[in-house]
């Protein structure tokens, strides 16, 4: 499944964790089930999603489009840097 389609279904569900504190936090728990991030993240936050997602086992992707499209998608009227999709 692509990511634009996951993410949809997930936004649709009420499944997903905005910004990237609440979405770090859960992340260092295993509470997600897929992290995705937008195409201008921080390289400093991207890194620790990395970081984290290696010592978790979640996957972390890249979201194609910048954090306004990425909010746009989620139907939210702010951007979205990182998304975090919930169990």
């Amino acid at each position: 499944m692509e990511s634009v389609d996951v993410i949809k279904d997930a936004v649709k569900n009420g499944k997903i964790v905005t910004g990237s504190n609440a979405v770090m936090k859960l992340l260092k728990t295993g509470k997600l089930s897929s992290v995705f991030y937008a195409s201008n993240c921080p390289s400093v936050t991207v890194k620790d999603l990395r970081y984290y997602s290696g010592i978790s086992g979640i996957s972390v992707d890249a979201f194609s489009g910048n954090s306004a499209e990425l909010g746009r998608m989620c139907g939210k009227p702010f951007k979205i840097t990182v998304l975090g999709i919930e169990k």
